[in-house]
């Protein structure tokens, strides 16, 4: 699975958007002693690759000199166990490929972005700010479909374009939307060129039984060994016990969005012994109430893990 510069891996299975951790009096620091442990943790746990500086990273908090320590970091505590995916998001295109190029540089995997935010373009203007990413980075492209955050969604088309016109370098698509006809569309155009995964918690077995190839999903940050079951258990053609898992995970899967996300995430890893700190300013903490239902939904994780 493991591959390096144009050479692209097989995408598919549970890909972890990890959040970040962070320390200090208003989490100004990155913790590398947090970032290792959640790694170890991660891939200890089954999960097929790591996505960094996504949206669960709260990537657009962090410098750009941060998010390149983050990619360095995680790269070289997972020690090429599983893929590194470096998220360059920006509403800029020659700043997204001036991440992209550092992560060449870092020796990432693959590289993932969304569409330009903020300031908003037409599809020409989106097809070409990909097409710029695919041309100057040497590295296989993920395409980031997350309308909530952006503002708008990418259209399934404009992917089946880069696609076609650029074979073996658009790595596949994180489609993080609850639209499963638009899910559906993407299967119907890309699913014979490109893996699709879904990034949608609470349809991560839906998105496998509509024909997805794997989940990115938050709460695997939290729940990497549940994750991973229910894609093997699918894979292996035992849906019941699949479904079973998915059951299992769900209350988390709605706790973990309280407050101001990825609050959630930091309080469930934090509740299970695993602490990455908190979110930064200007997110909050969850209050106590939040933090109470949380906690609730993980409880019998956390009765698994003191046996």
């Amino acid at each position: 699975m493991k591959a390096k510069g144009s050479d692209i891996f097989k995408l598919h299975g549970i890909i972890v958007p990890m959040v970040t951790p962070f320390t200090g009096t208003d989490m100004e620091d990155l913790d590398f002693v947090g970032i290792s442990k959640l790694t170890d943790y991660l891939i200890h746990n089954g999960v097929n690759a790591l996505m960094v500086n996504g949206t669960s990273g709260e990537v657009l908090l962090q410098s750009h000199e941060e998010r390149k320590s983050v990619v360095r970091a995680v790269i070289r505590d997972a020690r090429s166990r599983v893929p590194v995916i470096a998220g360059i998001s920006e509403s800029s295109t020659k700043q997204a490929v001036a991440l992209g190029i550092d992560a060449v540089e870092a020796g990432a995997d693959a590289v993932i972005a969304t569409g330009p935010f903020y300031y908003k373009t037409s599809e020409i203007g989106l097809y070409e700010h990909f097409q710029s990413i695919i041309n100057k980075v040497d590295l296989p492209l993920m395409i980031y479909n997350i309308p909530s955050w952006i503002g708008y969604g990418i259209p399934p088309e404009v992917v089946k374009k880069l696609v076609e016109k650029n074979p073996g370098r658009v790595l596949g698509v994180k489609f993080t939307t609850n639209d499963l006809g638009q899910f559906l569309e993407y299967l119907r155009l890309l699913k014979n060129l490109i893996p699709i995964t879904i990034g949608s918690d609470a349809l991560l077995l839906s998105g496998l039984e509509l024909g997805g190839a794997g989940a990115t999903v938050g709460s695997a940050n939290v729940l990497p060994a549940e994750t991973a079951q229910i894609y093997k258990f699918y894979s292996d053609n035992d849906f019941s016990h699949a479904r079973e898992v998915q059951e299992k995970i769900d209350g988390f899967a709605q706790a973990m969005g309280l407050g101001t996300f990825p609050s959630g995430l930091k309080e469930g890893l934090s509740f299970i012994g695993i602490d990455c700190g908190k979110v930064r300013p200007p997110l909050v903490p969850l209050n106590s109430n939040e933090t109470a239902r949380v906690r609730e939904s993980l409880l019998w994780k956390k009765e698994e893990m003191s046996r």
